[in-house]
């Protein structure tokens, strides 16, 4: 019975701890948890299947026909888990037509003086954000046009990855603001 209580309390303890770290800490736990989330997931043969099911699971939502992956249609969990799903496995959507809506962050590189745009999506919670860069099509759009800071976007546009440095960086290309 002792043992119990004592296992319990120490659960609670490391709970507290967890909650009260700092954010590269609680970074790293959040990776974990979700990386034991996509293993505990069941295989899938096609994941393009799953992403289909995903889309049509809702039936108010009406997919978009020339998007592969239509984020706006998901769940603030599902958001999250794909936007991980694309960092950790790039490979899978290169090339991929990506729709989602977010909140716009911009960023200046005082070294270099390029400014980075980026969609942010959080999970269920509003603690936890991950985003995804965008660069607008240069066809359609001027420099002039990017949103501000903390505006709320909806963007579509082509998954790609480019190389800067010594690391690899994912971006949507020729992005269209809807």
């Amino acid at each position: 019975m002792y043992k119990k209580v004592n296992i319990l309390l120490g659960l609670l303890m490391a709970l507290l701890l967890v909650g009260c770290g700092s954010t590269e800490a609680a970074s790293v736990q959040e990776t974990e948890v979700a990386e034991e989330q996509v293993a505990e997931e069941p295989e899938v043969e096609d994941s393009e299947s799953l992403e289909n099911e995903l889309l049509l699971a809702d039936e108010n939502v009406e997919a978009d026909s020339g998007v592969d992956l239509d984020l706006t249609a998901l769940s603030s969990t599902m958001v999250y888990s794909e936007v991980f799903n694309m960092m950790m496995a790039p490979e899978e959507y290169e090339g991929k037509t990506i729709k989602m809506d977010g909140v716009c962050n911009v960023y200046q590189d005082s070294a270099t003086g390029k400014t980075y745009y980026a969609c942010i999506v959080q999970d269920a919670t509003q603690c936890c954000s991950q985003g995804l860069e965008f660069v607008l099509d240069e066809s359609q759009y001027e420099a002039s046009d990017y949103p501000e800071n903390g505006e709320e976007i909806v963007i579509s546009g082509d998954f790609s990855t480019y190389t800067e440095g010594d690391y690899q960086y994912i971006t949507i290309l020729n992005s269209v603001l809807e």
